[in-house]
């Protein structure tokens, strides 16, 4: 709960559907030109600044959020990349912090180096009036923080077309619809697959899962992005204490676990979200990052067997050199 225990009621304003409209009245007539302080400390009016004339991308969230924010940054992140140098030059991108007493820029702006925001993705805080004025006009009227929308508004300024999107779907899809906001844009041509060629998906225990859910912060034996390596976490992390963590890594924090708090203070810029992972979920994550360590760990010991047969036939090579030399010198010598 915000401002005294509820945040600002207000009245209910024209909001967004969700569907693609043109010579639309989301114009300057519609949006607030309030003031708001951006990561780095700059002063910019909402729709001067920000929308006018411009492809945009608009989600909120909050740093400290326990729940699905970080996840869903983490996936907005993913986006970004894909969406490379387009970001900061055809299409921009905002964050707008719904808890502004505590989200202060400089709150911000760790929050945006932890998700490696480039430029052109901007995070957003100010007073409480004008971060209501802005989340009403953008649909997003939740009575309380736990109550907020995880979805985000996409629109073209010039155009008029506005639409919802979600985060906790297709990437793919969410990155086309960003895209297909620019009216030169020409979509890809898909490859054409062979009449005679089957389609399957891989049925790997817990795969959706985890990407869904964990990849966008974690990967399994390529470093630590987000979130840490989750290569080889169930060999040095006991099982009970995985189970209990994904379930609820906010109570361990509350009770002060060590690891926990350990791994919080590493990463102290993003928490750790609630997924609400049932047990049947949380075995079946565990059971894709162990058998995805295992595929690591196998392509290691390959490559180490290779190290060493290349060690062994250059010390070989080397030795057989050495020998030629030691004959030809005696050879000579005996010349």
């Amino acid at each position: 709960m915000m401002g005294g225990g509820k945040w600002r009621s207000g009245a209910l304003v024209l909001g967004f559907l969700g569907s693609a409209v043109s010579a639309s009245p989301w114009d300057e007539t519609y949006f607030p030109n309030v003031p708001l302080l951006t990561h780095d400390g700059e002063q910019v009016h909402f729709y001067d600044d920000l929308i006018d004339d411009r492809i945009v991308v608009v989600n909120f969230a909050y740093t400290d959020c326990p729940d699905i924010c970080g996840l869903s940054t983490a996936r907005l992140a993913q986006v970004v990349d894909w969406l490379g140098d387009r970001v900061g030059r055809d299409i921009f991108v905002y964050t707008i912090s719904l808890d502004p007493e505590t989200d202060t820029p400089e709150k911000l702006k760790a929050y945006a180096d932890a998700f490696g925001a480039p430029q052109g993705w901007t995070f957003l805080t100010g007073t409480r009036e004008n971060i209501d004025t802005v989340r009403f006009k953008m649909g997003e009227r939740s009575e309380s923080l736990a109550e907020h929308r995880s979805d985000m508004v996409i629109g073209n300024d010039t155009t008029g077309q506005w639409r919802r999107t979600s985060l906790m779907g297709s990437l793919v899809v969410t990155t086309n619809e960003i895209l297909d906001l620019d009216p030169s844009w020409v979509p890809p041509i898909a490859a054409a697959v062979a009449q005679d060629e089957k389609l399957t998906l891989k049925d790997t225990r817990g795969e959706s899962l985890f990407i869904t859910a964990c990849a966008a912060c974690h990967t399994i034996g390529e470093g630590t992005e987000i979130g840490p390596d989750l290569s080889g976490v169930s060999l040095r992390r006991d099982r009970a204490w995985l189970e209990a963590f994904l379930s609820d890594p906010s109570l361990m924090l509350e009770q002060e676990d060590p690891t926990a708090m350990a791994l919080d203070a590493s990463f102290p810029a993003i928490r750790m979200p609630d997924l609400g992972l049932g047990s049947n979920d949380i075995a079946d994550v565990i059971h894709y990052i162990d058998s995805q360590t295992a595929v690591l760990g196998a392509a290691m010991a390959d490559a180490a067997d290779e190290a060493g047969e290349d060690h062994v036939d250059a010390a070989l090579a080397d030795g057989h050199e050495h020998g030629h030399d030691a004959t030809g010198g005696h050879d000579d010598h005996a010349q």
